[in-house]
């Protein structure tokens, strides 16, 4: 997953998000969507299309249940350069390389977001110890895409198909530590012009069946610290009409000493930075930002956290039951 950060020196929408899609999508617009549990091998063996009859020995699942070692050596060894290279090129924050390994139709391409003003962030990439490949399924389909934690966000309705077309599919199943922590253990590759490209990087959406299963105690910012409100009925026309959106509003007058304040959605997974910043004469700061997260329409909580260097502190927490 990568970083985007906004060159705009006022921060007062979610273009200051340093986000974390995914799956959780808990950096939305890191491209892989980034956050915190290992996974193991055949971890999308209750979401994919593909029969779950692979082993993390290097074999390969077809669309019909087959398996043929041969053709998965190849393939692994085929997509594993192209890997390395992206790793290598986002954690070197290259974005003429990476742009070369990403499809054209990939939400993570740089031409995508390069012209509207954002940075590319690749401290994601900086530390990864290593991978191993657990599976390789060749002949995914685009349902299977869907089912990874970031593909709602970028896609609506039928824009995944269409932005995929006829070209092949394949999915790769990464163990590693370092990535599983980031939410970049499960990678999609499409065709293009008959090369394999990298069209999208993420997790297995594991969203609770009962979000509230996994709601904690509500915590409320009542001296307005850090939050001056949240609209829940924030207009979201031009979001996608289908999916469920909150806007936090920052206090004008913070009451706390923080550089940065982080707001998120822990069930959808959609988190936003906001940060003091001095660049030459040009400053910012989150005092009067306002952050737009998505929620999941089946329960959600928003937690606003402030952050001064080393420690963090949750201030507001609250729910959302529609």
């Amino acid at each position: 997953m990568f970083g985007l950060r906004n060159r705009s020196p006022r921060q007062c929408e979610s273009e200051s998000s340093t986000t974390t899609t995914a799956v959780s999508r808990r950096r939305v617009l890191q491209g892989g969507a980034g956050m915190t549990v290992l996974t193991t091998a055949g971890c999308l063996g209750e979401t994919l299309t593909a029969d779950d009859s692979s082993s993390g020995d290097g074999e390969s699942t077809s669309a019909d249940g087959g398996t043929d070692g041969d053709e998965s050596t190849a393939l692994e060894d085929e997509l594993r350069p192209l890997i390395d290279d992206y790793l290598d090129a986002a954690a070197a924050e290259d974005t003429e390389t990476i742009a070369t390994l990403t499809h054209g139709s990939s939400p993570l391409h740089p031409a995508g977001w390069e012209d509207a003003g954002w940075e590319f962030q690749g401290d994601a990439y900086d530390d990864i110890d290593g991978y191993e490949i657990e599976r390789v399924i060749e002949t995914a389909a685009v349902e299977d895409v869907s089912d990874l934690a970031t593909a709602d966000f970028w896609f609506e309705d039928d824009e995944l198909a269409t932005a995929v077309g006829s070209n092949d599919i394949a999915i790769v199943e990464v163990a590693s530590d370092d990535l599983a922590a980031e939410e970049l253990d499960v990678w999609v590759f499409v065709t293009e012009d008959e090369a394999w490209k990298v069209f999208l990087i993420g997790t297995e959406d594991e969203t609770p069946e009962d979000p509230t299963e996994a709601f904690e105690e509500p915590i409320e910012d009542a001296e307005n610290d850090v939050v001056a409100g949240i609209d829940w009925e924030f207009d979201q026309d031009n979001l996608g009409e289908e999916t469920e959106w909150a806007r936090v509003h920052l206090t004008d007058s913070p009451g706390v000493d923080a550089d940065t304040v982080r707001i998120e959605s822990t069930i959808a997974g959609t988190e936003i930075e906001f940060y003091n910043d001095e660049n030459g004469d040009l400053s910012s700061t989150w005092a009067g930002a306002s952050g737009t997260v998505e929620l999941n329409p089946d329960g959600d909580q928003i937690v606003v956290t402030a952050i001064d260097g080393d420690d963090e502190r949750i201030v507001h927490r609250q729910h959302y039951e529609p």
